[in-house]
């Protein structure tokens, strides 16, 4: 190739590098103003909600708590004597319902009988006895003052002291001993002690008892009785002991197998705590279970619901609106969302109650009634007003 070739293409590929430098500069230049210049602003959306306005306010806590319906007494009956079954009410059947010294049982045994008319000829030979003791008392003072002696003697078995007061002992000792024989003879007649329900039976007519020997078991149906235990906090949200006694706080009783339900009321408090569980009684009474329409049957597992004192600056809530964080999501003043974590001070079948914070208690405010895990503080929403 000729030089002056060479040189041709030599310069004309310069003036290409040039002119592509050129215009690639140019481009970058023009990207670089339009990125600097501001971008058109763009509208925020605000974010639909449903929400529910509340006001706080004072409400009485429901404390809940289950347990198991009682009788007031529950009793093994036991013979005191021992005899051979020669009787046996019909009432005596499990199931049946028994009054206050209703004769249950009669027993035989001749040893007792035989034992009280003991008694009976002991004290009055006793007091034949004593009335002898004393004639000849009053004799020997008799002769003791014909003789004309002054004062009296040195020994007091002269005028027979000694002699009374042994046949008075004698006398007072039979009497004891035929009340308890008459005693032992009315029990072997076994009666109720109480109204009572017939729970178990531990002997058929024939057998032998002997004493302490199991009759029956008996439960008492005047009053049910069902133990609750409750939380310091729960006893936090009640009102004094004096309180919850004097007025007979009255006590809602539901069945837990079936839509039953009684009346019930408060009858003792325990004044201590378990050291197990570091919980505190409160029993509660129903009055005549087996008379309730329905009856409340010994052993029925139940739910108690008792209404406590009134707890101001409360927000009622339903139960979603508390979210899966257990926060509490509402519209701040900037109508924004903004939420606070809370622990339900109590609950009832359909709402939750929730302490408002000090500065959400001045006027009312609008509460998301389900919040979502998706939600962010300080999203503009649009709130779409329920009915609580």
């Amino acid at each position: 190739m000729k030089p002056s070739s060479q040189w041709i293409l030599l310069i004309l590929s310069l003036l290409i590098a040039l002119a592509t430098y050129f215009y690639i500069d140019n481009a970058l230049s023009k990207k670089a103003f339009s990125l600097n210049k501001a971008l058109p602003e763009k509208k925020e959306e605000a974010l639909d909600v449903s929400v529910i306005s509340v006001t706080a306010s004072s409400h009485e806590a429901m404390i809940t708590a289950s347990g198991i319906a009682n009788p007031r007494y529950q009793l093994t009956l036991n013979s005191k004597v021992s005899g051979e079954v020669v009787k046996m009410s019909d009432q005596l059947e499990v199931g049946q319902r028994v009054k206050k010294g209703d004769v249950l049982v009669t027993l035989s045994n001749k040893e007792l009988n035989s034992a009280v008319a003991n008694a009976k000829k002991t004290l009055a030979s006793a007091e034949l006895a004593l009335k002898e003791e004393i004639r000849q008392g009053d004799q020997a003072r008799s002769e003791w003052k014909a003789a004309g002696f002054k004062g009296d003697p040195d020994s007091d078995l002269v005028l027979r002291v000694p002699q009374l007061a042994n046949a008075l002992a004698e006398v007072d000792s039979a009497k004891a001993t035929l009340l308890e024989a008459q005693d032992n003879l009315k029990h072997t007649q076994i009666v109720a002690p109480f109204d009572a329900l017939i729970i178990s039976r531990a002997i058929a007519p024939g057998s032998y008892l002997n004493s302490g020997g199991e009759v029956a078991t008996l439960y008492s149906t005047d009053r049910a009785e069902i133990t609750i235990n409750l939380a310091s906090s729960d006893w936090q949200k009640l009102p004094d002991m004096k309180t919850l006694l004097n007025r007979r706080t009255p006590v809602f009783v539901h069945s837990i197998d079936s839509d039953d339900q009684w009346q019930g009321y408060v009858i003792g408090i325990d004044q201590h705590i378990n050291t197990a569980t570091r919980m505190r009684s409160l029993i509660v009474g129903v009055d005549s279970p087996l008379d309730q329409t329905p009856s409340l049957l010994p052993g029925s597992f139940v739910t108690t619901q008792l209404e406590g004192k009134a707890i101001a600056n409360l927000w009622k809530l339903p139960s979603t609106a508390l979210s899966q964080k257990s926060e509490i999501w509402y519209v701040n003043d900037e109508n924004r969302l903004d939420a606070f974590d809370t622990t339900p001070f109590f609950v009832d079948s359909q709402s939750i109650y929730i302490l408002a914070p000090e500065n959400l208690r001045n006027r009312p405010y609008l509460v998301i009634k389900k919040p979502f895990s998706s939600y962010i503080k300080n999203t503009l929403v649009n709130p779409s007003e329920l009915s609580q």
